[in-house]
């Protein structure tokens, strides 16, 4: 009679803990399963029932302390369990023995694959096994092991596509380059079923060109099946694809459309974690200081210990060009989480806006050896290496970041600057091109310095025309950026001296235009001399020999009257051995000489990076 009752009350405390487990009274449910163990006498599936809710409560010493009560005979959940406590106590070499087996010399056989020896002690369950290889990637990963973490993520997929813990930290910590990620996702397999999970990683991984339904327009063209299609369709409107879609809008410079997206999913989702990095990027770039501002105060009574939430006010002082107060809040948010990229750059570009070179390139240098897929912090030493003149150095990061995206277009523009400071100006008109291509069209604001950089390039070839119509396209863009007007000018001028006087009066136009906009500008009023007096000797008639009387009557030479007008019908009296002949003169005109002096150069005032 008293085991029937031991057995009922057993029973009726495991549903007890259970339902509260599931309605979140987590107090409630560890209690329920610390006596539900009691009562079963230790058994094991009790033991993990209470150490699942201890480790859920952040109770982890006492579930590490459950768990030895149970020893080998939880089997494999209770070994990863096990590593879950260890992996939040920060204790991560003893995490990682664990999921290898050697804490109790599971370690593999001779022989016995990785594979297979992962599969042994998840106790051939498949999904067990991969959750247990990506807590490892991410033991590894907080040892600095990048090689080792990426490995492990690599099974945990191999085992179970839908990992998506393994392909966020993949994800997380740009373990791949672009066409690296492309081969890694093309080669997952799973069922015939879950191919949508292929897009999704595709659409969501950090390349800039992407192959999937999931990113095509309405009514393009699919290789997709009908059943897959289906499924495709309904994903689009997935949080995570649309936070994808518009970090793709932003790499283009689309920042309006990129925040309307963002907008438009935190109204369904309020604070989705996940995309607030991409947003306060976006509010930086579009200088939206009081969202900011607002995000930020709500964040820090949401999520005071979340990294994302020092972030946020990281990226407030930068839009407010508070460049110390951002420095310290990057560099709280790494310290939180070390695996935040994002903190890590804006960390590099707060020390770079104050020209302290060395503290940028320690934090890109920092970033590029814990995100080794990205090319972004390379890309932003050698920026830095290009603004301190030291132009081998920056040609070496430059290629470096070309081997790990090839699909930047500010890559293309700062390589472009570079080479024509080195004054190889056919390379760098091929990479102002080719970062046109592939800047977003039509071109904004933010990439107008580009077509300021190729119209410079062009001039500086001789192209006059080519570079006087991206001139006029840049002034398009930005109709009131002196520098764009003083550049045009200066290129309407050489025109001028060496094909077509009749540029020169453009030229002066346009000097006018830059100096109404800055009239400080010392170029533009040096060289709107010039081009006034080159204007005179063109446009001045020539005047005929005269001769000029240079002896007076004796006397008063007020009441000397004037004499009549020559026969001739000039105006001074005849020649005579007194006289002093002189014919005016302005000068030799600029364009009588084939050589042309160009001895001052526009490169000497008009800065080619200015917007940038």
């Amino acid at each position: 009679m008293s085991a029937a009752l031991g057995e009922n009350a057993l029973r009726r405390a495991r549903d007890a803990r259970d339902a509260y487990a599931a309605n979140g009274s987590i107090a409630t449910a560890v209690f329920l399963a610390d006596k539900a163990l009691s009562l079963s006498g230790d058994d094991a599936k009790d033991a993990l029932a209470l150490a699942e809710l201890l480790r859920v409560d952040g109770q982890h010493r006492r579930a590490l302390g459950v768990l030895r009560r149970v020893g080998e005979c939880g089997g494999g959940r209770a070994r990863l369990l096990r590593a879950r406590c260890l992996f939040a106590l920060k204790a991560y070499e003893e995490c990682v023995m664990t999921l290898e087996g050697e804490d109790e010399g599971g370690a593999a056989a001779p022989g016995e694959t990785e594979k297979r020896r992962c599969e042994r002690l998840a106790d051939g369950n498949a999904r067990d096994a991969a959750a247990m290889c990506a807590l490892r990637g991410r033991a590894y990963e907080a040892l600095e092991n990048t090689v080792k973490a990426f490995e492990a993520h690599s099974l945990a997929l191999s085992f179970d596509p839908m990992c998506y813990e393994a392909y966020e930290a993949v994800l997380a910590t740009h373990m791949l380059s672009e066409e690296e990620e492309r081969v890694f996702v093309a080669s997952l397999d799973g069922h015939e079923d879950d191919v949508w999970i292929r897009d999704v990683y595709v659409v969501m991984g950090n390349s800039r060109e992407v192959d999937s339904e999931l990113a095509r327009g309405a009514g393009e063209e699919t290789n997709a099946t009908a059943s897959t299609s289906a499924a495709l369709e309904l994903l689009k409107h997935n949080g995570d694809v649309r936070i994808a879609c518009a970090r793709r809008m932003y790499q283009r410079g689309e920042f309006a459309a990129c925040c309307a997206e963002l907008q438009r999913q935190f109204a369904l989702e309020p604070s989705r974690l996940n995309g607030l990095p991409l947003y306060f990027a976006t509010l930086v770039e579009l200088g939206k200081k009081n969202d900011l501002y607002l995000l930020a105060h709500s964040l820090v009574d949401e999520y005071p210990k979340k990294a994302v939430t020092w972030f946020a006010i990281g990226c407030y002082y930068m839009a407010t060009r508070q460049y110390d107060a951002a420095r310290k809040y990057f560099s709280k948010a790494t310290s939180i989480d070390a695996s935040f990229v994002q903190a890590w750059i804006g960390y590099g570009h707060a020390f770079a806006a104050q020209d302290e070179s060395d503290q940028a390139m320690a934090a890109y240098r920092t970033a590029t050896r814990l995100f080794a897929g990205t090319h972004i912090p390379v890309m932003s030493i050698g920026m830095e290496y290009q603004r301190t003149n030291n132009l081998s150095l920056a040609s070496q990061f430059f290629r470096k970041s070309f081997e790990i995206c090839s699909t930047d277009p500010l890559l293309f523009n700062e390589y472009g600057v570079l080479l024509y400071r080195q004054g190889e100006y056919v390379s760098a008109v091929e990479n102002f091109e080719r970062a046109l291509d592939l800047a977003p069209k039509p071109v904004t604001h933010r990439w107008e310095s580009l077509v300021v950089n190729l119209a410079q390039a062009l001039r500086k070839m001789g192209r006059h025309d080519e570079a006087i119509e991206q001139f006029q396209y840049a002034l398009s863009v930005a109709p009131r950026n002196a520098s764009t007007h003083a550049a045009l000018a200066f290129t309407y001028q050489v025109k001028s001296r060496c094909t077509e006087p009749v540029s020169l009066g453009l030229a002066i136009e346009h000097y006018h235009k830059a100096l109404s906009l800055r009239s400080d500008d010392a170029f533009s009023q040096h060289h709107l001399e010039l081009a006034l007096i080159d204007q005179s000797a063109i446009t001045v008639p020539k005047h005929e020999k005269v001769d000029f009387e240079t002896a007076f009557p004796i006397g008063d030479p007020i009441a000397a009257t004037p004499e009549a007008p020559s026969p001739q019908g000039g105006l001074f009296p005849p020649p005579s051995p007194r006289s002093f002949r002189s014919t005016p003169t302005f000068g030799q005109t600029p364009f009588a000489s084939a050589a042309v002096d160009e001895s001052v150069d526009m490169d000497q005032s008009v800065d080619m990076d200015e917007g940038e």
